[in-house]
């Protein structure tokens, strides 16, 4: 039995990023995280314009810039009567 490799298309290899593009993600990621944004949603409009940015990404980039992040449930459950 003969396997072969093939290589993934250049537009699915995984592109790290770096420096100035980090960055710029990273501020973008903050201001709308600040803004009220979700985690969720922050990766979405970040993956509409930059393209494939996962939670745990723009998880990461709030933590690089040091944005104190909101609890699970912030703003979710009211207290009961």
């Amino acid at each position: 039995m003969t396997t072969t490799t093939t290589e993934a298309p250049e537009h699915f290899k995984y592109q790290p990023l770096k420096g100035d593009q980090r960055a710029r993600l990273r501020e973008e990621a903050a201001r709308d995280y600040a803004a009220g944004s979700s985690i969720r949603a922050v990766a979405d409009h970040l993956t509409e314009k930059y393209g494939s940015v996962s939670f745990g990404l723009a998880r990461d980039l709030l933590l690089e810039a040091k944005v104190p992040l909101r609890s699970k449930t912030s703003g979710l459950h009211r207290s009961r009567p």
